[in-house]
Parts: structure tokens; sequence; C-alpha cells
């Protein structure tokens, strides 16, 4: 009699490798507009390499956030966070911020986000 091989998954070990590409796929859809926002928020922190940042006013500054953040349809994103730091020969813009999501029943996730811009940095 021949003796036949086992082949692919069991029942259990396909349930958990479901269960796990499970997961993996909701902290991606829960998490990576996160990171897609912040990618437009640290776009829109560079683009003030374009202008005179040492030049326009705290307000200035913000509007031009605030417009860049309205193009790229971001939310909740308030523009009096943003911190603008002056100094002699420089001026630095930051923004930092955190967001929570949930994540499952109970358990949130919680992303922290450091973005800054220095005028003495800037190509001339």
């Amino acid at each position: 009699m021949k003796e036949r091989k086992q082949r692919g998954l069991t029942l259990i070990s396909g349930l958990v490798l479901l269960a796990v590409i499970g997961f993996f796929l909701t902290a991606a859809f829960k998490v990576g507009p996160l990171y897609l926002d912040n990618s437009f928020v640290s776009a829109a922190i560079a683009s003030l390499e374009q202008e005179d940042v040492h030049g326009m006013t705290d307000r200035d500054i913000r509007r031009k956030l605030s417009s860049q953040f309205d193009i790229n349809n971001i939310r909740d994103m308030n523009t009096k966070e943003i911190k603008v730091v002056r100094e002699k020969t420089r001026t630095v813009v930051s923004l930092d911020y955190e967001k929570r999501v949930n994540f499952m029943a109970n358990v949130d996730v919680v992303v922290r986000f450091e973005n800054s811009y220095d005028s003495s940095s800037a190509k001339k």
C-alpha cells in the first residue's frame, strides 16, 4: 500500500493564518490613514521652504499651512498647535501632535508625529 503525504493546511492552521492576516489588515486600515495624513502635513511644512518664513508673521504661517491642510483634505488639524519659534537668524516652525484611533473593542492605538521646518536649513 502506498502512503500519501499530507499537503496543504489543516483547518485549524488555516483559521489561525486567516486570523493573523485579518489582524494585520485591520491594523493597516485603521493606522494607515493616519500616516497618510501625516505625509501631507509633512509636505505642507516642507513647502514653507518656498516662502520667506523669517519675514512672515505667525498668523501668515498658520494661514498658509491651514490652506495646505484644506487642499489635502486633512481634518481635525488645529493650526493653533503650530509652534513658531523665532531667533535672530532663523525661524523654526513645528507641529507635534498625536492621534488616537479605536483598534478593537476597548483597545486604542495612539500614534505620535513630530514635524518641523527650520529656515536656517533652507537652500538659498
